[in-house]
């Protein structure tokens, strides 16, 4: 009792009542109320709502242990050896690449992204690029030139969009991305996996038949029997990566779950900013109140 004595409880809450009644319960307040819904239903209106997509991957090396002791096997006997894990950097860094980028721009991704989708070559490799104003003017001072068309280079700071991490508990590839038009954005996000999958694929392929081709150009000039048998061994394993990438199985991830967007946007935060600017344009209310109420001390 002794310390609310010295608190003055009473005063204090009756200071806080009088400040209300005198500064937010007034006609200035609810005006203030009002316009901040206004304002709110202006920002909420002009706002792009944004959903978050993701597809769950997983290292296709590392999914089945009796499949890599099979091909740990086989490769042994060829003279090599299973390579396991790195899936996360190989992946990104296809994914990522300009080649990827170019192989989804011939296949008309980029008409679709950045023109009205026409499949014609000759359309969407003369797509007009449109610039910022401020983009313009920066050019005009400095002294660079803008792009007129789109290319795929623009897809692939497209494509850059998408993030992937990997989480450390389950070892799970997780592909994500915020984006507007979540029907298209599913079909590019699953196109992007399996195409970035086949090109992989396709690369090594034509890495193996390199190596086949320049190992028999030495094996026919080969006079000794051993490395005779050595590049035998090499010709043969890389017959056998062939043969273990010339499928439609995945190479590099599987698939856990598809492709999928959330119900609902996760941007804009209609709660968050209508109740933001409620605070906002009740405390510019007070502090216009006070400010007319004091000007004499103020000034």
């Amino acid at each position: 009792m002794n310390f609310l004595k010295k608190f003055r409880a009473k005063n204090k809450f009756n200071l806080v009542i009088d400040f209300l009644y005198e500064y937010v319960f007034i006609k200035r307040s609810a005006f203030a109320f009002g316009a901040s819904l206004i304002f709110s239903f202006f920002i909420i209106q002009t706002s792009v709502p944004q959903f978050s997509l993701s597809a769950t991957l997983r290292d296709a090396s590392s999914a089945d242990q009796s499949s890599r002791v099979m091909i740990g096997g086989a490769q042994g006997i060829f003279g090599g050896e299973p390579t396991l894990g790195g899936a996360l950097q190989a992946f990104q860094s296809n994914m990522y690449s300009y080649a990827l980028a170019k192989r989804m721009w011939n296949s008309g991704w980029g008409s679709r992204i950045y023109g009205n989708g026409e499949m014609d070559e000759e359309y969407f490799n003369k797509i007009p690029k449109r610039h910022q104003l401020s983009d313009r003017i920066a050019s005009f001072l400095l002294g660079y030139n803008l792009n007129d068309y789109y290319s795929a280079h623009d897809l692939q700071s497209y494509i850059r969009s998408y993030e992937i991490n990997q989480e450390r508990e389950s070892g799970n590839i997780t592909l994500s991305a915020l984006k507007s038009n979540k029907d298209f954005s599913i079909e590019f996000m699953n196109a992007l996996i399996i195409e970035t999958d086949n090109y992989a694929k396709e690369s090594l392929i034509l890495k193996s038949k390199e190596i086949i081709a320049s190992t028999y150009n030495q094996l026919a000039i080969s006079k000794n029997s051993s490395i005779a048998s050595a590049l035998g061994n090499t010709i043969n394993s890389e017959y056998y990566k062939i043969a273990n990438l010339e499928n439609d199985m995945p190479y590099h991830i599987n698939i856990i779950d598809p492709p999928y967007s959330s119900e609902y946007p996760v941007t804009p935060n209609v709660p968050a900013i209508t109740f933001s600017n409620i605070i906002i344009f009740i405390f510019l209310s007070i502090l216009i109140s006070f400010i007319l109420k004091n000007k004499d001390d103020l000034w």
